[in-house]
């Protein structure tokens, strides 16, 4: 998965909660694993690719007629390059870009012109989340991704 994040210039670690968040690594998905859908079946994969939003992708099939989307290397990579281009999207606002990832891009952005011009983060973070699934989706993509550096070994804690 890091070289994916970093094609996208993306930290590995984000990458890595939004697909805790979306499935769990997979561990949420009917079936289990990889190819399995969530969200009602219009989840697909790993990164909870949904088939409403993005049909040409649900749709594409490789040559033998197997949908790109189970092959868990191209979902993973379709998630990144859409949140690299919602990261983008938000002058590099991460927790926009991730409650739109969630939301949808029109949403958010119809949140943030509603942010005052005074708004702390905490405030604008809050806003953002207020159309995310359990209104809380930045925060807790964020929160994961403080979790999982927190138990990445570090150099000096591993002896090297």
């Amino acid at each position: 998965m890091e070289p994916i994040a970093s094609l996208y210039r993306l930290d590995p670690l984000l990458v890595l909660a939004v697909m805790d968040r979306e499935s769990l690594g997979g561990d949420a998905l009917t079936p289990k694993g990889p190819s399995g859908t969530g969200d009602h079946g219009h989840g697909r994969g790993l990164m909870q690719v949904d088939d409403r939003a993005h049909k040409g992708f649900v749709a594409a099939v490789d040559d033998l007629g197997r949908p790109l989307w189970q092959d868990p290397a191209i979902n993973v990579l379709y998630g990144c390059r859409l949140l690299r281009r919602l990261i983008d999207s938000l002058d590099g606002y991460e927790a926009g870009a991730l409650a739109a990832y969630n939301a949808g891009l029109g949403r958010v952005r119809s949140v943030l012109a509603r942010v005052p011009v005074d708004a702390t983060d905490e405030h604008r973070l809050v806003m953002v989340d207020s159309v995310t699934t359990g209104q809380d989706y930045a925060r807790d993509v964020l929160s994961r991704r403080e979790r999982f550096a927190g138990s990445t070994p570090t150099p000096a804690a591993s002896g090297a």
